[in-house]
């Protein structure tokens, strides 16, 4: 009986079904921003989140993610941009699923950008790798550096 009770409250919380009473989707997604697929790392489960700093100016170096990257713009608008050319901005309030396996850098557009980032990746696996930091046979990040 307690357990039926316990399942009745959550069915009316939506917790039942999946959903969270008072929570709003940042994002849902099976693709990266480009359209790319996502795939898991095997292994061990390990979760990562940083908050990155980019202020006007500075270039990060191309570098690409072997592991699902999710990032949810804080402050300022960030453009990202593929070594192939192609381009995303991302505004203040926004989620978007990093590509993957995809050599790309973001910068700062009209003032400092704060992005928080979760890396859903795998004991032992980077979350960000820079080209020229793995020989050809152990580049992680699929393809061809």
């Amino acid at each position: 009986m307690k357990l039926r009770s316990i399942i009745s409250a959550l069915s009316l919380l939506g917790l039942a079904t999946g959903t969270v009473y008072g929570a709003d989707i940042l994002l849902e997604t099976q693709t990266s921003w480009d359209g790319g697929d996502l795939a898991y790392p095997t292994g061990k489960a390990q979760v990562t989140s940083v908050i990155l700093h980019i202020e006007p100016g500075d270039e990060p170096p191309f570098h690409c993610h072997p592991v699902p990257t999710m990032g949810y713009v804080l402050r300022g608008a960030l453009e990202v941009e593929t070594a192939r050319g192609d381009t995303q901005r991302i505004e203040a309030g926004s989620a978007v699923v990093e590509v993957m396996n995809t050599l790309h850098r973001g910068r700062a557009v009209g003032g400092p950008v704060d992005i928080i980032v979760f890396y859903a990746g795998a004991e032992g696996i980077p979350t960000t790798v820079l080209p020229g930091s793995y020989d050809a046979a152990t580049w992680p990040c699929g393809g061809t550096e």
